[in-house]
């Protein structure tokens, strides 16, 4: 079986691993499809070591085997990956933080008994079945494959704690920040800004309601924020963006005793004026994958259309155009000109 791996600086390998089997605890799923993801592209443009279980972490398939010991799931059963629930054991579930597991996290990070040895971009995968849950049947297999960025996004929402009537400034359009703005939209927030130099992105985050577009190659950011809100900073900023210079730029953004959340993953070290972040009395907040129970809550915004996933979606490609995928997300990013590809899905079926 062909497997895509990232195996070094812009280089993607297609490798044959032996063909994945049921054993115990664990389910053989057929993957449908599986989304590449903006860690896969770091790993593709920095060459920094990438855990093999981890390329390729967004897929939804159908169970054709389980093994021993396995209940959850069935054969035929449709399914998407997420996260294990608690495991109740360790250290920090001891402690009363089931929200930070850490046998939960190590999986979702590519280590222990729960990763796979392999990511998503192959015909198949077997993998603990306690990190598989059940797809809404109301959800088609598209909108399924980007359930687990929906998910990263509801949870980087929860996080934050957006009130009722907030404004809220979401820096970047990516697949992130497209998600996140649907994500605090659905949680309350007044109004939603969208700051993007990419013009299509832009322009799908006013169709997924985003109430005022900000590019910042044509408009004082500071100055467009304040003028549609009529104040002196958003309620919260919201960093989907990872670079460096946005999450400095963050706190100038967000009124004194606002937040900044941070869910975006810079390649490289972010400087910060600590004291404007002192004298501003910003409350930081922070976010990274998702909990079992926010699947089901990602699920449900799908469903009834307050998240629309499908919409994110631009081209998909087989396994063997799977470099050329990487190569044309990686290209620099035109401010106008052609809409660029905001989620591509991988098609090993092609």
């Amino acid at each position: 079986m062909l497997v895509g791996l990232v195996t070094g600086e812009r280089r993607l390998e297609l490798r044959e691993m032996p063909q994945p089997v049921p054993t115990p605890g664990k389910a053989v799923v057929e993957i449908a499809y599986c989304g590449i993801c903006g860690t896969d592209l770091h790993a593709f443009q920095s060459g920094e070591p990438y855990n093999p279980a981890i390329c390729g972490h967004e897929w939804t398939g159908r169970v054709s085997a389980v093994g021993a010991q396995t209940s959850h799931v069935r054969e035929g059963d449709r399914v998407a990956i997420g996260a294990a629930v608690a495991c109740g054991s360790c250290t920090t579930c001891r402690r009363g933080d089931a929200a930070h597991c850490e046998t939960a996290f190590a999986g979702m990070i590519g280590i222990g008994p729960l990763a796979a040895p392999h990511g998503g971009f192959a015909s198949a995968i077997a993998i603990d079945a306690s990190r598989l849950y059940h797809v809404d049947p109301k959800l088609d297999d598209v909108d399924a494959a980007i359930l687990e960025p929906a998910t990263v996004a509801v949870h980087a929402v929860r996080r934050t704690g957006i009130r009722l009537g907030d404004s809220v400034l979401v820096l970047g359009a990516g697949p992130i920040g497209l998600l996140v703005l649907q994500a605090a939209r659905a949680a309350g927030a007044g109004t939603v800004m969208l700051v993007e130099p990419q013009r299509s992105r832009r322009e799908l985050g006013g169709s997924l309601g985003a109430d005022k577009l900000i590019d910042p190659g044509a408009a004082d950011v500071t100055e467009a924020v304040n003028a549609h809100i009529g104040a002196q900073g958003a309620d919260v900023v919201i960093e989907c963006a990872g670079i460096p210079r946005t999450i400095g730029q963050a706190v100038s953004l967000v009124r004194r005793g606002g937040t900044v959340s941070l869910v975006g993953v810079p390649n490289g070290p972010a400087q910060i004026q600590a004291a404007e972040w002192l004298v501003k009395e910003v409350r930081v907040a922070t976010s990274l994958a998702y909990l079992r129970e926010e699947f089901d809550i990602a699920q449900g915004l799908v469903a009834d259309g307050r998240m629309r996933c499908a919409a994110l979606h631009t081209s998909t490609v087989s396994l063997q155009r799977i470099g050329d995928a990487f190569e044309r997300l990686s290209a620099p990013q035109a401010t106008g000109g052609p809409p660029q590809d905001i989620k591509v899905l991988v098609d090993p079926r092609l």
